[in-house]
């Protein structure tokens, strides 16, 4: 597991899960909902590029960016009380953006999309928890082709 840390001036990828944690007055959609709308104006503010997965009571996000600003980024999650349990799962410096043309895609996965899930976890539970830093890019890489393709055909 990577955990560096990036120069100000070096692109930094940050790849965490954390479970979703909503009061009960709260509706899981519409805090979601806000959640994605406040994270696409903060993040294009502050060059900020990656993709966001919501399923099954979990987040699991990259962020990409100026280093300070992906850990600034990141401080504020930790302290949304919307999230809790975070962990990072990867942190360093990075080549490229992987998510360069999303400023906060967004997918949700519902239970029909289960499949594509257990088959990028080769047939296992999908559990953020036991994500590594490649098995975390891969299935976000994965999440981001299948939001290119939704995209195409819409």
């Amino acid at each position: 597991m990577s955990h560096e840390i990036s120069s100000s001036r070096t692109l930094h990828r940050l790849i965490y899960a954390s479970r979703q944690a909503f009061a009960a007055d709260m509706n899981p959609d519409d805090e979601i909902d806000a959640l994605i709308r406040a994270s696409i104006r903060n993040n294009r503010a502050a060059s900020i590029t990656g993709l966001l997965l919501v399923h099954d009571g979990w987040f699991v996000q990259t962020l990409e960016g100026p280093a300070e600003a992906v850990m600034t980024t990141y401080q504020r999650i930790l302290n949304d009380p919307r999230h809790r349990e975070s962990r990072v799962v990867s942190a360093g410096p990075a080549s490229g953006r992987e998510f360069g043309d999303w400023n906060m895609c967004a997918r949700r996965f519902s239970a029909a999309d289960d499949a594509i899930l257990d088959t990028l976890a080769q047939r296992q539970a999908f559990d953020p928890a036991k994500l590594t830093d490649r098995s975390a890019l891969r299935l976000l890489k994965a999440v981001r082709g299948i939001q290119d393709r939704t995209a195409l055909s819409a």
